[in-house]
């Protein structure tokens, strides 16, 4: 499970790394985000302009997305754990295990 959290994380911070370089419009990106079709210079340049935005915004919410599961999943590690712990206590406890089999009687 912790190898699935690492990589979780390691997906986020690249998303938002590449939501950070998409916001500075780095020249290295524009191959992804450049437009095919346009009608003249300042049209590609504002069609380009757009996609880099709109590239940029969809890696922020995919690298909110993978923070949320990270933090779920964290929540649901806690949880399965604090499970154990309380089922393992219960087990050690003599007088419930008691009280539990004069039940069974």
């Amino acid at each position: 499970m912790r190898i699935a959290n690492y990589t979780m994380g390691c997906k986020a911070a690249s998303h938002s790394l590449m939501a950070l370089f998409y916001k500075i419009e780095a020249s290295i990106l524009i191959e992804d985000v450049e437009e095919h079709v346009y009608d003249d210079y300042d049209d590609f340049i504002k069609k380009t302009k757009n996609n880099y935005q709109a590239t940029s915004l969809n890696c922020l919410i995919a690298a909110a997305i993978y923070a949320l599961m990270i933090g779920l999943s964290y929540l649901c590690i806690r949880k399965a754990r604090s499970n154990e712990r309380k089922a393992k206590e219960k087990l050690e406890d003599d007088e419930y295990y008691c009280a539990h089999l004069q039940k069974r009687k």
